[in-house]
């Protein structure tokens, strides 16, 4: 259906209408974490959730990176995570949350104005010893202004 002359059309502008609000809606209520199918993998802990989430974009440059596991890790074992900003690493703190199922990073200065980052988990080990599968992960975001 070709939407030419729609200021002619009230049916046209109508279903434009709920075609945007219904896109609207979809962004709006789809979240904003990234989020692994569970029992997709059986052979270790995995990534199930992350802040910001792969794509997002006009995050806040003093936003926490937050990676949240499948089971908790061993605090002590090289998580391997690096936060990069054109290839750069980007200097901050590592926390444990959630009985060590939920990895805090707090980058020591404001991250850049529109600026994109990659983040990237190389490793991981469970308490039982267990490593961390579908590894190397790696997602991206935007900072907003």
């Amino acid at each position: 259906m070709k939407l030419n002359n729609i200021s002619t059309c009230p049916d046209k502008r109508i279903l434009l209408r709920l075609l945007v609000s219904a896109f609207l809606c979809i962004i709006l209520f789809s979240g904003s974490c990234a989020t692994i199918e569970p029992g997709q993998y059986q052979d270790g802990p995995y990534i199930v959730s992350t802040y910001p989430a792969s794509g997002d974009f006009n995050i806040s440059r003093y936003t926490d990176i937050s990676i949240r596991f499948s089971e908790a890790l061993e605090p002590g074992a090289d998580i391997g995570f690096d936060l990069l900003a054109h290839g750069v690493r980007v200097d901050g703190s590592l926390r444990w949350l959630d009985s060590y199922t939920v990895l805090v990073f707090r980058p020591y200065d404001p991250l850049s104005v529109n600026s994109m980052y990659q983040c990237v988990i190389k490793q991981g080990q469970s308490k039982e010893g267990k490593q961390l599968v579908g590894v190397p992960y790696v997602w991206m975001f935007t900072t907003g202004n």
